[in-house]
């Protein structure tokens, strides 16, 4: 069916209404007819039909590219229907025409659809695309239509973008082939063609703005797209006509032109150009520089005597953050000769690195308007593209070769901003910024660690006379950025501060969780946060609770106060504080009660529009480390804490606060764990809750429910058998382990089930289990469902008797118990990690070769021989091959986002319990019992050890043997 053009018309008219009512109703209508077919193809001919207002075909180009964005090759989860292909094929047909005879505005547009469309189909499904781009080129630049020019060389720009950013394959290399073969020439051609217009029209007399402002971008898409093809490797048609394409970038770098230069519309055209030269440049620089070497020195000193006349304005930043890279680059490179000459690096210190270091009044600006950008820019590193730090980038890269010579330099320039500060201070504290801005910066940090170490300044002393007096002073917000400044300098080199000097300024950095300056407020809590992980030798802690005892309630309640500043509401930096010290101090009722009810009123309030993930994770953080430490160390406190928390927990599960709910339940099992028995009620209804299968139709919620559950299976294994609770769980169970993605957690059910009830009440269970284990071992077996069987395995025996683990797994079929021992048990015990799992596994594997009659028959010999030839293998592997270290608590990624995945609260973690706490040694407790069993089952074990056991495992046998004095062999 056609689509009516005069019904699209009105309906693209009605999505521009101010009014909600038409709009709803006319997106509504879209909605609907996007599914009918050729709908792509009637939005398209609306676009191009010039009769139509250009507000209407502007809507409809938006409307025409988020179509495709979602229906030209959907994903297999999408729910939108895919647009044929016949009718692709017409869009095809017509787009590349449209969209160069259209206006800017709708361009725009059609180029981004058409790349779109290039991203999945060129170039095999769309091999008419690169010539009739270039056609049109030809017929544009004959014509000097650098409108069309533009449009074209924009849309090959985006279609060749893929080169950059792809990994090298052979199908990569054969399009980059493709696109060479048939683009390079006339890329080049335009190139040339338009650098002369300019040339000609700068010489006729400066030329109108407008022109040249087209034919600068004109020559920035070349260099894009120059970028583009010469990203994965050098091409020949490149190394060819190098020439040619240097000269001309270097003219761009070394020309003045004073029709654009007299606007900042005008410079902002040529800089983007001598940018765009710059990073192709570097790139040849970094990728080809043995082919480049020729032109290194002449783009050095062009760039330069450049970067000497770019002003310190934010617009220009692009421009020297990408010129000064070119330099890094040449000074980490084998041309760093050009950088020897007397007088060289003092002139890059003067005049290129000290004023892009200097404050600026935007960064001043940015300071006070958008802290979080600025902390995140200043203080985690993430601001490589700001010419403060690319600036002191370059100084690191000269100094590579030239150490002592830059460390001279910069400690003359460091003391001499000192020297102008002490004259006038109030006017030249922009000067002490500087100087703490270089020794942080140009700090370098130890391989493998968190510690740094400088050649600048003594640390001490540059730390008494430059920073204390910063820390010290009593006004909290005078001088805001040096105060920022100081902080900073303190975090940075926390280590090396001696611990009487810090703990004395723990009063001054409370003081300054009170300072009116978000940045500085955050940089207080963040310096006590690091202050706090600071280790000494031997990985002791520096700080303990005794050092922060004395200032803990001002210390906790300057922190909360910091959250009700504006803007601070939600501080990421005070909530990990907050995390932090109550990881490491004392937290008496006196401190405990104020910090739950704080934390229950932040919590009550974010529950309404979670939207800063990181800081709500903190914040649930802050809330299991306080459970933990404080009702731990006093369980009075427990019925306090519960009646704290309930009602905020209650909100996220009434209201289905959907990021918050993996707390939740996080947060349950920890308090449900803390609980005595009883259960109360109130546990009792979210067991109840627990059990209904609709809580596990979500998958990001599984791993905090199961956490949950275990506590349950845990504190209430009395209750678990009435009411048929037992067979929901393990309803549960099969549901988790049948799916590959929560098959673990699955696990993790049963071996709790396994360790808290008898064996009498699980025994009627357990056909029902080993089929369902079963089951999936046949259809999707995965290494990770194979260890985890056999640590279930394993703990079945320990708990329950190896008699009762065969015959239980024989009652589903005879003798399946030899062959799940021959075919995987065997064979996998080699790849138990962790201390617990590998003891576990070790001492249920030597039970069972020393115990179980299934194994000691004559009959079983060979797969007796074998098995110890396992646990051997297992014991015998490195401490550091079969032990995985218990991690800190890590840092939450900054780009987490509220996802579908699920997040670890560390601080409420299950703590790990050892079923065989009896059993300190599994080396040990394997060659005893072997000993106690030839000593009262005689055989020819000799024989048997040296048919079945690897000769390497016979050494180590023989070794266990002696080592714990237990003959045997």
């Amino acid at each position: 069916m056609e689509i009516n053009p005069e019904f699209l018309s009105q309906c693209f008219l009605h999505t521009l209404s101010p009014a909600p009512e038409p709009r709803r109703a006319a997106e509504a209508k879209l909605t609907e007819a996007a599914d009918s077919p050729n709908y792509a193809l009637a939005v398209l001919r609306l676009v191009a039909e010039p009769s139509v207002d250009e507000q209407i075909r502007h809507a409809a180009a938006v409307n025409f590219k988020n179509h495709l964005r979602s229906r030209w090759a959907p994903s297999a989860e999408s729910s939108f229907s895919p647009i044929l292909d016949a009718e692709k094929g017409q869009i095809k047909s017509l787009i590349v025409s449209l969209m160069l005879s259209s206006p800017p505005r709708i361009q725009s547009q059609l180029s981004e659809s058409l790349s779109l469309i290039g991203k999945h189909d060129f170039p095999k499904s769309w091999p008419s695309l690169l010539p009739e781009l270039i056609s049109n080129l030809h017929a544009a630049s004959g014509n000097s239509d650098y409108v069309s020019v533009n449009g074209v060389l924009g849309t090959a720009n985006s279609i060749f973008k893929k080169f950059r950013y792809q990994y090298k394959t052979n199908d990569l290399l054969l399009e980059l082939k493709y696109c060479l073969d048939n683009f390079a020439a006339p890329l080049l051609e335009i190139f040339l063609r338009t650098a002369a217009l300019i040339d000609s029209t700068v010489s006729s007399g400066g030329g109108s703005p407008v022109t040249l402002k087209a034919l600068f971008e004109s020559q920035r898409l070349c260099c894009r797209i120059f970028y583009s093809l010469n990203f994965q490797e050098l091409p020949e048609f490149f190394e060819d006509n190098m020439d040619k394409w240097m000269n001309e970038f270097k003219k761009y770098l070394t020309t003045s032109y004073p029709a654009l230069d007299s606007s900042a519309d005008g410079i902002a055209v040529v800089d983007d150009l001598r940018a765009a030269v710059c990073e192709n440049i570097s790139l040849y620089m970094e990728k080809n520089e043995e082919e480049f070497k020729g032109y290194v020195e002449g783009f050095a000193l062009s760039i330069w005597t450049l970067l000497g006349s770019v002003s310190q304005s934010s617009s220009r930043d692009r421009l020297a953050v990408t010129a000064i890279k070119f330099l890094t680059t040449v000074s980490t490179s084998v041309q760093h000769i050009l950088f020897a000459n007397d007088g060289v690096i003092p002139q890059i210190c003067q005049s290129i690195v000290i004023p892009n270091v200097r404050l600026r009044d935007e960064d001043e600006e940015l300071f006070e308007m958008n802290y979080i950008e600025f902390i995140r820019r200043d203080m985690e590193g993430s601001d490589l593209d700001t010419r403060r730090r690319i600036a002191c980038e370059l100084l690191k890269g000269i100094a590579t070769n030239y150490r002592t010579r830059v460390t001279e330099l910069v400690a003359v320039q460091i003391q001499n901003l000192l020297t102008s500060y002490a004259a006038n201070a109030a006017a030249n504290w922009k000067d002490k910024d500087c100087a703490i801005y270089l020794v942080v910066s140009l700090a370098s940090k130890k391989a493998g660690g968190t510690s740094v170490s400088t050649d600048l300044v003594d640390v001490e002393n540059f730390f008494a006379q430059v920073i204390l007096p910063e820390l010290r002073s009593q006004d909290v917000n005078g001088f805001p950025m040096l105060k920022a400044g100081a902080l900073k300098f303190f975090t940075v080199f926390r280590s090396l501060i001696p611990k009487p000097v810090a703990v004395q300024l723990f009063p001054d950095l409370v003081r300054f969780l009170g300072a009116e300056s978000n940045v500085v407020h955050s940089y207080a809590a963040s310096c006590i946060e690091k202050l706090m992980l600071v280790k000494d030798d031997g990985g002791r802690p520096r700080y303990n609770s005794a050092d922060i005892t004395p200032f803990l309630q001002g210390l906790m309640s300057n922190l909360f106060n910091a959250l009700k500043f504006p803007e601070s509401e939600e501080n990421q930096y005070v909530m990990k504080c907050i995390m932090r010290v109550l990881g490491v101090a004392e937290v008496s009722p006196e401190i405990a009660a104020p910090c739950i009810a704080g934390l229950t009123s932040i919590l009550n309030e974010v529950c309404k529009n979670p939207k800063n993930p990181i800081f709500n994770h903190y914040l649930f953080e802050s809330v299991a480390v306080l459970v933990r430490r404080a009702c731990e160390r006093d369980i009075s406190l427990i019925p306090a804490f519960e009646t704290s928390l309930f009602p905020s927990l209650q909100i996220i599960l009434a209201n289905d606060v959907t990021e918050f709910l993996p707390y939740a339940f996080q947060l349950l099992a920890q308090l449900v764990e803390l609980s005595r028995p009883p259960i109360s009620p109130n546990y009792m209804q979210i067991f109840t809750l627990l059990l209904s299968p609709d809580s596990w139709k979500r998958n990001s919620n599984v791993p905090a429910l199961v956490r949950l559950l275990q506590a349950f299976l845990q504190k209430a294994s009395h209750e678990l058998n009435q009411e048929g609770r037992l067979s929901q769980v393990l309803g549960i169970f099969n549901r988790l382990v049948s799916s590959p993605s929560t098959d673990e957690q699955g696990f993790y059910v049963l071996n709790t089930v396994i360790e808290n009830l008898d064996y009498g009440v699980i025994a009627p269970y357990m056909v029902h289990i080993w089929n369902a284990l079963f089951t999936r071992l046949q259809n999707k077996r995965t290494v990770k469902f194979v260890k985890s069987l056999l640590i279930f395995m394993s703990l079945f025996l320990v708990k329950h008797s190896s008699a009762n683990l065969v015959d239980t797994m024989n009652a589903v079929q005879p003798n399946i118990f030899m062959v799940i021992l021959e075919q995987f048990w065997i064979p996998n015990l080699k790849l138990i990690t962790g201390p617990i799992e590998v003891k576990l596994a070790a001492v249920a594997s030597s039970r069972l070769i020393c115990e179980s009659p299934s194994l000691l028959d004559a009959a079983a010999i060979r797969h007796w021989g074998k098995m110890l030839d396992s646990v051997v293998t297992l014991l015998s592997r490195p401490e550091e091959d079969r032990v995985e270290d218990e991690p800190e608590m890590p840092d939450i990624a900054e780009n987490v986002g509220y996802t579908a995945t699920f997040v670890n609260l560390y601080n409420a973690g299950k703590k790990e319990e050892d079923p065989l706490k009896d059993i300190k040694d599994p080396k040990q407790f394997l060659v005893a019992s072997l000993a106690n069993l030839s000593a009262h089952s005689p055989g020819n074990y000799p024989q048997i050890i040296s048919e079945n056991l690897e000769p390497a495992n016979q050494a180590a046998l023989l070794q266990l043997c002696t080592t714990y004095n237990c003959p045997i062999v």
